[in-house]
């Protein structure tokens, strides 16, 4: 009989240390998913005011980006051509950048948006 007491017992005390090591986890994933979100925000702000100041997409195609999404967002500030007024550049610019933070909460896979932070160091520094 008291085999079956404790079982319960045991469960219980397993299930309650469980759950805050596993919200815990999920709380740190979140966090690193808003702060890669952030860098992808500052990143897309940079190249496109580097594009409007007529930064060539040639500068960043002889740079190596350990971020997947880095390359995206270049691409990306560089398809359009359409020439913006200094009134709307930026307007323009705030929404392209925030633009690409929405899709990173949307699509928050943190290997693909890792490492923005090194990507923003390396253009600011050229």
């Amino acid at each position: 009989m008291r085999k079956y007491f404790a079982a319960p017992i045991m469960l219980s005390l397993t299930l309650v240390f469980i759950n805050p090591s596993k919200s815990t986890a999920e709380s740190h994933a979140i966090e690193i998913s808003m702060q890669n979100c952030m860098h992808a925000k500052m990143f897309a702000l940079h190249v496109i005011k580097k594009r409007n100041e007529n930064r060539p997409i040639t500068h960043y195609l002889s740079l190596t980006f350990e971020s997947p999404a880095a390359m995206e967002i270049i691409h990306d500030a560089y398809k359009n051509d359409t020439l913006i007024v200094p009134s709307d550049r930026e307007t323009m610019e705030v929404d392209f950048s925030e633009k690409w933070m929405n899709e990173c909460f949307e699509f928050s896979c943190s290997g693909f948006w890792a490492d923005l932070e090194i990507a923003l160091a390396k253009v600011k520094d050229q």
